[in-house]
């Protein structure tokens, strides 16, 4: 509850002379203790009603007695300019003078004194059974302009208009008010608090120019998230880390980071090799174990020129069985699909791609294949190939990843070579299908360099690798934070690791609403440099990003994506978004257009594009219903946690 002892003379800003419901004008004597509470333009204001003993408004140059002033509500203002003070022959100017007439200093001036214009916010109403403070977006009903007075909130009326209507379950510490670039600190410093049920299952974006806190905010959010989910642990985190900052230690978070400070809640997968992260994995691809996504995966990753190329595309066309054995299967239509899967296999293996025997003989005894690199050709056609091809005699058949290759690339340039040869045909069927001899062709090329073109996807290969996808979905639902390390990756690659993680993390998700089966688990996904990742489009979108904008908080998605301009990001997007985070920006056309899709800023505009102090942002959240200037704090690795 607010006590009347807590209004001191001090924070006296002067009686309301002019009020609507969207401005108020207060007459404003200045004073030399203003150095302390300033009339600084965005700083908040309280108007409050107040009365004398004998239930009369007198309004005065004076602060009213605090037993006066009504506290069960008040008008919350925002300082929108000072002005000079009015003509005498108006309304207004006779009433400004009656009251410094009226003062009982007339050493004070009309010099003295101005006219503070202000926003009308709304209002916030106490409950008188809970103590709690509810907001309205209106003032409500306004009386007599006698009755209103103004005064700079104190500190417990400061802690109400900035935190009383967060959330209060699982709030953290997030920085401290700051209403001006000028004052680094207040005399009563108010911390500002978030709760993370602002932020799960929501969409939150952070904008602002370059090396001015966008991703020291986001690691607060992050580090929030995973305080608060301590015991549960029911919210899992994905990120895209664009720049390796969140994987990596670095000297701007005191040689620390995201996934060191929380080693033992984090999975993180490294593009390239990083030192000092022993306990991180490499971002990589089984392409001989995926077979069935071998080729779609080659073409997101190689060069869109080689990719589209009258050469390649043919070859990334091909439909290649998946290494799995379907119910009531043959032996006979295994071997045919294996032998399939073993052409994909000579192709990668004279590409470069490194196999590892021991595993794929593990995977094809599982399918119950006895010889698990003799692709059952029939003899006939191995005689033909080994005589006309590979001349020599004709060896029994492989037993190893090596001569099974020998044989393959020797078949494969046999049908070109022989394509009406009988031993092509079995059962007047022909042997290889329409695929395989695209994959001849390629192996044989007549120009090009053949195989060896797929080498610029060598680095995201492993033969040691298990599907990290499955790992990364795992993680997720056991309430850890999974770290996408893409530091010096193309926008291609970036955007092509993004997409694929995030359909996956939707259609678990789906699945789980479909079946009932979320049982109240969250993903929060965490997009850095956001216009590499789901750049602005005009027409109608339908890709991940935009259902997670429409459908992602009813399966349990919240995203976060930051960048420098709203400009750069998906309209469906943004319009959908509950919580923002915004630094500077240099360009009107940024802020009117966040101003477009977010009323709450509109009259802030000037302000974002003139403040420039790192780590100074305006935070709106899903609990907020006016924006709040906030130094934000550093990330440090301390706890959050607000008591």
């Amino acid at each position: 509850m607010i006590h009347h002892h807590f209004l001191q003379s001090d924070h006296f800003l002067g009686p309301v002379v002019e009020a609507s419901f969207s401005r108020a004008t207060v007459l404003c004597q200045l004073r030399l203790d203003f150095q302390d509470i300033g009339i600084v333009k965005g700083s908040f204001a309280v108007m409050l009603r107040h009365q004398d003993i004998h239930g009369k408004f007198e309004a005065t140059l004076g602060a009213p007695l605090a037993s006066s002033v009504n506290l069960d509500s008040f008008i919350l203002l925002r300082l929108l300019e000072v002005l000079p003070l009015p003509e005498s022959d108006t309304r207004l100017g006779q009433r400004c003078d009656k009251l410094m007439a009226d003062a009982p200093d007339m050493a004070a001036s009309a010099l003295n004194h101005c006219l503070v214009q202000y926003d009308v916010l709304g209002a916030f109403v106490m409950d008188s059974g809970s103590g709690l403070a509810r907001f309205a977006g209106d003032p409500g009903a306004l009386g007599a302009i006698e009755q209103y007075c103004v005064f700079v909130p104190p500190p417990p009326l400061l802690d109400i208009l900035t935190n009383g209507v967060v959330n209060p379950l699982q709030r953290i510490h997030f920085g401290e008010l700051r209403t001006s670039e000028t004052q680094s600190s207040q005399r009563h410093a108010q911390k500002i608090l978030l709760s993370m049920l602002d932020i799960r299952g929501k969409r939150t974006a952070v904008f602002g120019k370059t090396r001015l806190g966008k991703s020291n905010a986001v690691k607060l959010v992050v580090q929030g998230m995973l305080d608060v989910t301590h015991e549960s642990q029911n919210v899992g985190q994905l990120i895209f880390d664009v720049n390796g900052e969140y994987a990596n230690d670095n000297p701007q978070d005191g040689n620390q980071s995201i996934a060191s400070i929380y080693q033992d809640r984090c999975l993180v997968y490294h593009l390239s090799p990083r030192g000092g992260n022993e306990h991180g994995r490499l971002l990589r691809f089984n392409f001989y174990e995926q077979s069935d996504k071998a080729l779609s995966i080659l073409r997101e990753l190689l060069p869109p020129v080689m990719a589209e190329s009258d050469y390649v595309q043919p070859l990334l066309n091909c439909r290649v069985p998946a290494l799995v054995r379907l119910p009531d299967e043959t032996d006979e239509q295994v071997s045919r699909r294996v032998r399939k899967i073993m052409l994909l296999w000579t192709l990668l293996d004279i590409a470069g791609f490194d196999f590892n025997q021991d595993k794929l003989t593990e995977v094809l005894t599982g399918l119950g294949i006895r010889q698990p690199f003799n692709p059952q050709l029939p003899q006939a056609l191995r005689n033909n190939v080994y005589q006309s091809i590979l001349h020599k005699p004709t060896p029994p058949a492989p037993n190893n990843f090596r001569d099974m290759v020998t044989e393959m690339t020797g078949v494969a340039r046999f049908m070109l070579d022989y394509e009406n040869d009988p031993a092509l045909v079995r059962k007047d069927e022909p042997l290889f299908d329409l695929d395989e001899k695209v994959m001849a062709r390629f192996l044989n090329p007549k120009s090009s360099a053949g195989p060896y073109v797929l080498r610029s996807c060598l680095p995201f290969h492993s033969c040691e690798g298990d599907n990290f996808m499955t790992e990364v979905l795992a993680a997720l639902e056991t309430g850890k934070t999974a770290i996408i390390d893409l530091g010096s990756a193309s926008e291609q690659i970036v955007r092509y690791f993004s997409r694929t993680l995030s359909t996956a993390v939707f259609q678990t998700q789906e699945a789980k609403f479909v079946s009932n089966t979320l049982h109240g688990r969250f993903v929060q996904i965490y997009f850095e440099e956001a216009h590499m990742i789901f750049p602005q489009s005009t027409g109608p979108v339908t890709d991940i990003y935009s259902r997670f904008a429409k459908e992602g908080a009813k399966f349990n998605i919240g995203i976060a994506y930051s960048t420098q301009s709203p400009s750069t990001v998906n309209k469906d997007l943004l319009g959908q978004t509950e919580n923002f985070f915004i630094g500077h920006l240099s360009s009107r056309t940024e802020t009117e257009l966040l101003s477009s899709v977010q009323h709450a800023f509109r009259g802030l505009e000037d302000e974002i594009m003139h403040w420039r102090t790192p780590g100074l942002m305006r935070v709106l959240t899903y609990s907020h219903r006016y924006p709040l200037p906030v130094q934000v704090a550093r990330f440090t690795g301390q706890s959050l946690l607000a008591g």
